[in-house]
């Protein structure tokens, strides 16, 4: 990175930056445009056509070498290099959120944690800064200017379910597993094991079922709440990763009477 670490690497790289753009320009249209004296460009051109990076075409005028042409595409490539990384940093101190409503470009908003997901709202006092526009439910880019309370860990709720040659779904009151997801409008559902799949589904709930063990511990840890349907064969594998993950969990068993 030394065009940008030396100033003489820097005027030399936006010199010849000028000549390549623009063949026409000479030595005073660019001393104008770099806000160099003349004498002070004379002597950095001096310096390049004796070190082959330009020729002379005619008295003021100049042109790019091979060589110039060469250490331009060098140091281009570094410096694209730099600024992509720089952007990904910059970016990722932005958020996506959901707008909760109308929220025009520059206006100051508030934005939080809820139910796993982020929101955010036009606000005088708020924590951030609305990069682009979005109507009501629309995603939003937000620059963070204040603190920001990172989410709590979602509640998980366990419900066991029997294996099918206990019974399966038959032996679940359903009436009891139906109010507890009520209960929970905003939790997600996911089922682990077929019978715990047939238990949602005789709720008229269709849960997550693919993917359900990784599903349930990544919306926890966003704070989402997750009601589990788990067929108690496979309860044990859960519970060890959710204690691995450090999430807390209940467990309830809706047997029929």
């Amino acid at each position: 990175m030394n065009v940008l670490l030396s100033r003489k690497d820097t005027i030399r790289f936006l010199i010849l930056s000028e000549l390549m753009v623009n063949p026409e320009c000479n030595q005073r249209d660019i001393a104008k445009k770099l806000g160099l004296t003349p004498q002070a460009i004379s002597e950095h051109f001096k310096e390049m056509v004796s070190e082959g990076f330009i020729n002379v075409v005619h008295k003021g005028y100049y042109e790019v070498t091979r060589k110039g042409e060469e250490w331009m595409s060098r140091n281009l490539i570094d410096l694209h290099l730099f600024s992509e990384e720089l952007l990904k940093k910059i970016y990722s101190k932005t958020v996506v959120a959901i707008a909760k409503g109308k929220i025009a470009e520059g206006d100051s908003v508030r934005y939080w944690f809820g139910d796993g997901y982020i929101f955010a709202e036009k606000s005088a006092k708020g924590n951030g800064v609305a990069l682009t526009s979005a109507e009501d439910g629309e995603d939003v880019l937000i620059k963070p200017t204040g603190s920001f309370e990172p989410p709590e860990k979602g509640e998980i709720v366990i419900v066991k379910v029997p294996g099918v040659a206990e019974g399966g779904s038959r032996k679940v009151d359903l009436d009891s597993f139906r109010e507890l997801v009520k209960s929970r409008p905003t939790s997600i559902v996911v089922a682990i094991g077929i019978e715990a799949l047939v238990t949602c589904r005789k709720i008229r709930v269709e849960p997550i079922f693919f993917g359900a063990k990784d599903v349930c511990i990544e919306a926890a840890h966003h704070g989402s709440g997750v009601v589990v349907a788990c067929t108690e064969s496979m309860l044990n594998d859960l519970l060890r990763s959710l204690i691995d993950e450090g999430l807390e969990f209940e467990i309830k068993e809706f047997v029929k009477t």
